[in-house]
């Protein structure tokens, strides 16, 4: 059964009437406005190009959900700035919608250090040229055209004779010619390019070594938790145990803050199954992974783990040269749109941009750009389709959560609704919905503004922070937040009156306990709560504790 209506209401669209995706494909029409709706997730690095308060408001204003800060580029002092500005501009104008803060652990990968500020940011090398790379912490800030240092003393060990060094995803790569007491490294360049600060150095196949956390990561963790981040995104995950050490340096924390592991080698695509188990989410990071592999092998290494994650209900991200053409230039290519495009159709949660907002010409065009490729892909999405397939994998029985959230997408596809409004604490039925992947929008209305925050890693989740009073019957506590959600909901163009929406809630107070689901009609509605009309007729629970 694909799609049940004939138009999409908020677009136009012709939707799936189609019992196959070869008939759907067939029917796509160029003319066709898309939804104004978004549902993927865009994550933007904060780097010198956005890290001001006025900059920061404009991402978010056009699709922004969760802010990453890579540690390895600047001061932790720095970064603190950031967030407080990121802070700042939630509480004055995004309280209701919040925006989560992300940071990066480097891992095992390796980096170059600064360059003197008299040769500045980047120098550009020609094939032939020759360059020394050492672990002497006295050029750590002050690497120069002959002479890099190299932050991690195990790439010295690894390295042999005859070695490749990639910098960053290429194209510059740097031949070894010598060795020395595991110290130096005597490099040739092999084909030119770019070496900019920070730069990170990867030899093919060489990366892991012991499953164990530098300091830098530590240090980094600590940030972390001193600042009350949201999530930590592992560089070079390889193994489960990195993961598991992760959890454990963040000790009683360890629920608040999620872990997603940075797929970007060789043994992270073999051990992928384990890692998934013990992690928070997956980002495909793509660039270092078409070093480790064959660049022709990078597409089924990130189709592979975008159909595990979905199957998994995790939230899957997609990185590396999004629109790297950006940087620079106005417009992508069609290549990376096309790119972009095709992600989101194969079940992408978030698309996270780097050197495209940290340092763009133009980062606010850029997420504007993103937006606009992620809602013409995600309106063609063959959702019917995908939920099926879904429904067919789910290990048989499942829990009363599983089971509401499943009924939740199959009512809201038959009936045409809007919206699904889930009121939910932990985010657990609102993430367990977003992986049936309804063709409608998911509003969470939740208390708690870490929730609140963690919903933005899952697509088509709306996270709402409700923070008003609690009322004296829990009944009407949830009549109020329900009402305030539709509110919000016409205001942006979500809902509108007489339309169908899905309501999922629990039987009680707390986290576990979701199993009721309604269809309502949205009413005509006003901002006084007192006249407001029940939207949620439950019968006394205490009798009847199965509802």
């Amino acid at each position: 059964m694909a799609e049940n209506c004939n138009k999409d209401k908020k677009s136009g669209n012709v939707c799936n009437q189609h019992q196959t995706r070869l008939e759907h494909i067939c029917d796509l029409n160029i003319d066709k406005s898309p939804s104004d709706i978004k549902k993927t997730g865009i994550i933007c690095t904060i780097g010198p190009a956005c890290d001001s308060i006025e900059m920061i408001d404009k991402l978010i204003q056009k699709g922004m959900r969760i802010c990453r800060l890579n540690m390895v580029h600047s001061s932790e002092e720095y970064y603190v700035k950031v967030i407080e500005n990121i802070r700042n501009v939630v509480a004055k104008s995004y309280e209701q919608n919040q925006v989560a803060i992300a940071i990066d652990i480097t891992g095992p990968g390796a980096r170059i250090g600064k360059f003197k500020s008299d040769i500045g940011n980047c120098i550009t090398l020609k094939t032939g040229n020759k360059m020394l790379f050492t672990c002497d912490k006295k050029y750590e800030v002050s690497c120069d055209r002959k002479r890099v240092y190299v932050d991690q003393p195990e790439f010295f060990n690894i390295a042999e004779v005859g070695d490749l060094i990639f910098i960053e995803d290429g194209p510059l790569s740097l031949k070894v010619l010598e060795k020395h007491d595991s110290t130096t490294l005597i490099c040739q360049v092999d084909n030119g390019g770019d070496m900019a600060n920070f730069h990170q150095c990867h030899i093919p196949k060489k990366l892991p070594g012991k499953p164990v956390l530098t300091q830098r990561d530590k240090d980094a963790i600590a940030f972390a938790l001193d600042n009350e981040v949201d999530m930590i995104l592992a560089s070079w995950v390889w193994c489960s145990s990195i993961i598991q050490s992760i959890r454990l340096e963040l000790g009683t924390k360890a629920d608040a803050v999620h872990v997603i592991a940075k797929i970007q080698n060789h043994e992270g695509v073999l051990n992928f199954d384990e890692i998934l188990k013990v992690s928070d989410g997956i980002l495909v990071g793509r660039g270092d992974l078409g070093i480790d592999i064959p660049g022709e092998k990078v597409f089924l290494a990130q189709k592979m783990m975008i159909g595990k994650a979905n199957s998994a209900g995790k939230p899957v991200i997609c990185a590396a040269q999004m629109l790297d053409s950006m940087v620079n230039n106005p417009r992508p290519t069609r290549a990376e749109a096309s790119d972009v495009a095709n992600a989101v159709l194969d079940g992408i949660d978030c698309i996270m941009l780097s050197r495209e907002t940290a340092i763009g010409t133009n980062p606010v065009k850029v997420v504007e750009t993103l937006s606009a490729i992620c809602r013409e892909a995600e309106s063609v999405a063959f959702t019917d389709s995908v939920f099926r397939e879904l429904q067919l994998q789910t290990p048989k029985p499942v829990g009363k959560t599983h089971t509401t959230a499943i009924a939740a997408v199959e009512a809201a596809s038959k009936s045409k609704a809007s919206a699904i409004l889930v009121v939910t604490t932990s985010g657990r039925s609102a993430a367990m919905i977003a992986k049936y992947r309804p063709s409608c929008i998911i509003i969470a209305i939740t208390r708690v503004p870490e929730t609140a925050r963690y919903l933005h890693l899952f697509r088509g989740v709306y996270p709402m922070l409700y923070s008003e009073p609690c009322c004296a019957e829990w009944i009407d506590d949830i009549d109020k937040r329900i009402h305030t959600a539709l509110l919000m909901a016409q205001s942006k163009g979500f809902v509108a009156v007489n339309d169908s929406v899905v309501l999922v809630t629990g039987w009680s107070a707390g986290s576990g306990h979701t199993n009721t689901l309604r269809l309502i009609t949205v009413p005509i509605l006003t901002n006084n709560m007192e006249s407001r009309p029940s939207l949620v007729k439950l019968v006394d629970v205490k009798s009847n504790p199965d509802i």
